[in-house]
């Protein structure tokens, strides 16, 4: 019998076939185990504008635009909570999906004044961002392009206003605009390599940088 009740508590914990994320507990997005109500609390949405994938402008298209996370943090005036940071993670809108949405269950109650988007990777053999799309210049046939960094961080600060009720919930939408990152590219002037054009290091790549800290803004909640 006591064979029989174990073997019930280990099924039990299986039912619905949802795999546990052992970080959970370190990044504020458990389930609720430690008595905190997932239905309450700190959530950030995620959102492109333009829509990704799908073209950014008359000339760029965008396929695929991967970011490695290294934190992501929502800032209250007491200063950075493990509570509401989320750590190692990839960023990513593509033809399978878009990002979920963020969840901080055990946020501390009060006022939210900025948000860290860190990408960062742990050696140079390992893309920082990566961003996949289509050129077409001037009528031609689009041409494929890929945009990447191998630089070690890179890091964008947005500002916000946001204030956590006790027992409540509070939302902030985060928008990614790569109009202006990916226009102020000189596509001619990159290299093509078999029918790619790719960029991925000299000075267009650190102006590209430079833009794409402003690419994260606050959004309008949905």
């Amino acid at each position: 019998m006591r064979f029989l009740g174990a073997l019930m508590v280990f099924a039990a914990c299986h039912v619905g076939g949802q795999a546990v994320d052992p970080d959970a507990a370190g990044d504020g997005n458990g389930p609720g185990s430690d008595g905190s109500n997932p239905a309450l609390g700190m959530f950030v949405a995620w959102r492109a504008d333009p829509t990704l994938p799908g073209a950014v402008s008359g000339d760029i298209t965008v396929s695929s635009a991967t970011f490695q996370i290294d934190r992501l943090e929502v800032v209250g005036d007491a200063g950075v909570d493990a509570r509401t940071t989320r750590s190692k993670y990839l960023l990513s809108w593509d033809a399978g999906g878009k990002p979920s949405q963020e969840s901080f269950p055990q946020a501390p109650v009060g006022v939210y004044s900025k948000i860290n988007v860190v990408m960062a990777v742990g050696n140079l053999s390992e893309n920082l961002y990566e961003i996949r799309g289509t050129w077409t210049d001037s009528g031609a046939a689009p041409k494929a392009f890929r945009i990447r960094d191998r630089g070690l961080s890179l890091s964008s600060q947005v500002d916000c206003d946001k204030t956590l009720p006790p027992a409540a919930t509070a939302s902030i939408t985060l928008r990614l605009d790569l109009r202006n990152a990916l226009t102020g590219i000189n596509f001619k002037m990159l290299e093509d390599e078999e029918g790619q054009l790719d960029l991925r290091d000299g000075p267009q790549l650190a102006q590209f940088r430079a833009r794409l800290r402003d690419a994260f803004e606050l959004g309008e909640d949905e």
